[in-house]
C-alpha cells in the first residue's frame, strides 16, 4: 500500500501532467472560431480530467474519476461507480457555461442598444 506522501506524490504528477495537457489543449482549440465552443470544450476537458472519486469501495484514497469509470466499465461492468460523479460534474459545469455565455449575451445586446 501506498503511503500519504507517496499519494501525494502520485497527486501532484497528475496534476503536472494535467497542467501540460490543458496547454496544449489551450493552443490547440485556440483556431475554433466559435468562442462559445471554445470555451465548452475547455471546461468540460477540465472537469473531466480534475475530478476525482474513490478507488476503492473500501479505501479512501482518490483517483481521476474518469480512469476508474473507464477501469471499471470495462472489467467489472460498473461504470457508474465513477462515472455517475463524472456525468454529475460534467453537467454542472456545462449548465454553468451556458449561464455564463447567455448573460454575456444578453449584456453585449444591452450595450449595444441605442
Amino acid at each position: 500500500m501506498y503511503t500519504q506522501e507517496e499519494y501525494l506524490y502520485g497527486w501532484l504528477a497528475y496534476l503536472a501532467g494535467v497542467l501540460i495537457l490543458v496547454l496544449c489543449g489551450w493552443i490547440i482549440t485556440a483556431k475554433i472560431p466559435w468562442g462559445w465552443l471554445r470555451g465548452l470544450i475547455r471546461s468540460l476537458a477540465i472537469v473531466t480530467l480534475l475530478v476525482p472519486w474513490y478507488a476503492d469501495a473500501e479505501m479512501t484514497y482518490l483517483a481521476p474519476a474518469w480512469i476508474i469509470a473507464a477501469f471499471e466499465g470495462i472489467f467489472e461492468d460498473n461504470f457508474l461507480r465513477a462515472g455517475g460523479p463524472l456525468l454529475s460534474a460534467l453537467a454542472v459545469a456545462f449548465a454553468v457555461d451556458v449561464v455564463v455565455w447567455a448573460i454575456l449575451f444578453f449584456k453585449g445586446k444591452k450595450s449595444e442598444a441605442p
